[in-house]
């Protein structure tokens, strides 16, 4: 199962200080994967043991390896110099890490480039499979080098390729969606309970455990604001009282 969550989503760092809120995409440039694991972790109320995290460099590396890739776009992109009108494209490693990474372009914004993600991520699972890519994973692993960095250790990434890789077709994704709410001088989304609720058994489901009421700084805050999401504004400020509320000057793009 993919599921996406918003980069602007309001979320408590998991460090040792407690009462931290960031954009959750904050995380990962305050304290790398280890904080980022928490930090989802505590957020959607469920373990993560493991990650990868995934140069953009490496998307294009294996869209290269498996030279298959194919979109309908509906909308223009243009970014770094890569051009793909509307309609329907193969595209090469450079033409698939534009499509996947532009998004000022797109009216969903943030939303529409992560189901862009899902579809060029979706698509090289499903073919990695085959037997003339697993054949070459060594060479493959080899171009992607320090471009892709993970906690799992290689005999557990091999298991893992040998356990799932005829399981591609069943991936599943899906994305969170927020509210726009304006803090200290920037958005952010507000991720509702129900949201965030149904999220957390849909992923402790796929991981066979039992439902959990999640309980966390982002549902507390929401608590605290229970009209927030009756408002039809586009923009709406959000009481944070007794938090410190952090805008991070250098999230990725």
């Amino acid at each position: 199962m993919v599921y996406s969550i918003p980069r602007d989503s309001l979320a408590e760092m998991a460090d040792d200080h407690g009462g931290n809120i960031q954009k959750i995409n904050a995380a990962y440039e305050i304290g790398k994967a280890k904080m980022a694991k928490k930090t989802v972790s505590q957020f959607l109320g469920l373990p993560i043991d493991y990650s990868v995290t995934v140069d953009m460099g490496a998307l294009k590396e294996l869209v290269d390896f498996v030279r298959e890739f194919t979109i309908d776009t509906v909308i223009d992109v243009n970014l770094n110099g890569q051009v793909i009108p509307q309609g329907h494209h193969h595209l090469n490693g450079d033409q698939a890490l534009a499509y996947s990474r532009m998004r000022y372009q797109d009216p969903r914004g943030d939303y529409g480039r992560q189901l862009r993600q899902q579809e060029v991520l979706k698509q090289v699972a499903q073919k990695i499979q085959k037997p003339k890519y697993l054949m070459n994973i060594g060479d493959l692993m080899t171009k992607l080098g320090q471009k892709i960095s993970t906690d799992f250790t290689a005999d557990q990434v091999k298991q893992l390729i040998r356990n799932y890789h005829q399981s591609s077709g069943e991936i599943v994704s899906s994305q969170l969606l927020g509210k726009t709410a304006w803090l200290n001088g920037s958005t952010y989304q507000i991720i509702s309970t129900e949201d965030l609720q149904a999220a957390s058994n849909r992923l402790r489901e796929n991981l066979a455990l039992p439902e959990q009421t999640l309980t966390n700084t982002e549902t507390r805050l929401n608590d605290m604001n229970p009209v927030f999401f009756d408002d039809e504004s586009p923009t709406t400020y959000f009481n944070v009282r007794g938090y410190n509320v952090t805008r991070y000057t250098n999230n990725t793009d």
